[in-house]
């Protein structure tokens, strides 16, 4: 995937997000494209490049919402690195662990972004996890999931990655046995 490729992706993320995702909430929440965008960017191309799209996606969140400027900015920073440090580390799972991988860089964004903003408030910690928080972290996922597939099939990143995956491929074969 070329430059322009992804910042056109990139550029069409945030109003793909805030007008056509608005219309197919799931019990009133909606996924984060820009944290999907942000991870697959990590996962496939590495780790400074999901830094790098995690900063520059946040910081154009971040400029046009009325919230704290900066805290986007940072944790989708920060997420793009989790993704490319799982990304290199964790090639040889199955579905359900990438799965499982991207559950929690979801939680992590969306328990992180409440921790930093509103604080515990005299709040047990546990408190931070809502059923919204789940939703979205299971709805983020499927799209994530989607994401990876299409980017696999579309660039060829199988090989690259000398996938191994018991649900899409039955892997490498080492040797035969007769």
């Amino acid at each position: 995937m070329n430059w322009f490729t992804k910042i056109l992706a990139a550029l069409f993320i945030i109003p793909l997000q805030t007008v056509f995702l608005e219309k197919i909430q799931i019990g009133g929440v909606k996924p984060d494209m820009a944290l999907v965008f942000i991870f697959v960017q990590g996962w496939v191309w590495g780790k400074r490049s999901g830094m790098g799209w995690g900063f520059a996606l946040g910081g154009i969140i971040d400029l046009s919402t009325t919230g704290t400027i900066g805290m986007t900015f940072l944790i989708k920073g920060v997420c793009g690195l989790l993704g490319g440090i799982m990304g290199k580390s964790f090639l040889h799972l199955s579905l359900q662990g990438y799965v499982v991988l991207f559950l929690f860089v979801s939680l992590f964004h969306d328990l992180s972004g409440t921790l930093l903003i509103h604080g515990l408030e005299g709040q047990p910690l546990f408190s931070l996890f809502t059923i919204e928080v789940l939703i979205r972290a299971i709805y983020n996922t499927v799209f994530a999931i989607i994401a990876i597939l299409f980017v696999w099939e579309k660039f060829d990143q199988k090989g690259k990655f000398e996938y191994g995956g018991a649900i899409l491929s039955p892997g490498r074969r080492t040797g035969t046995r007769r």
